[in-house]
């Protein structure tokens, strides 16, 4: 059975991490969970990840504070990062994008719109062979 890619799903609503834990099986990734950002930190150190799916609002370290010390690291410099909110705000998207996310979707998640937009965003950190025949 080949390994799949591992997705760090980090939020302290045990509920949405179910839920972003199916969507991301749907993207063929194997879903970790993590509770909050120093959760996560130490779960990105023990699994190879590659994608991260964060909530903003978290007791202990923030969605924001994890995303920034993740972008530090040579080793998720680049790594894709999709933050999932309750904010809705543009000035909360901002300041999301300028610590390093790669794309935002507010609370509840369309799914559609999840799948399409990931996917897309994995292939063109990726790549895949389907950008070869293009």
């Amino acid at each position: 059975m080949e390994k799949k890619d591992v997705a760090l799903v980090v939020d302290d609503s045990e509920i949405v991490r179910k839920i972003m834990s199916n969507l991301v099986r749907k993207l063929n990734f194997e879903p970790v969970e993590a509770v909050d950002g120093l959760d996560a930190i130490e779960k990105s150190l023990e699994h190879d990840v590659k994608l991260f799916v964060v909530d903003i609002n978290m007791p202990g370290l923030d969605g924001i504070s994890f995303i920034k010390r993740l972008r530090k690291t040579s080793r998720y410099r680049e790594a894709p990062v999709v933050v999932v909110s309750t904010e809705a705000s543009e000035k909360d998207m901002q300041i999301a994008f300028d610590s390093g996310a790669d794309l935002y979707f507010v609370k509840p998640v369309k799914v559609d719109a999840f799948l399409s937009k990931v996917g897309a965003l994995i292939r063109s950190k990726y790549g895949s062979e389907s950008q070869l025949t293009e």
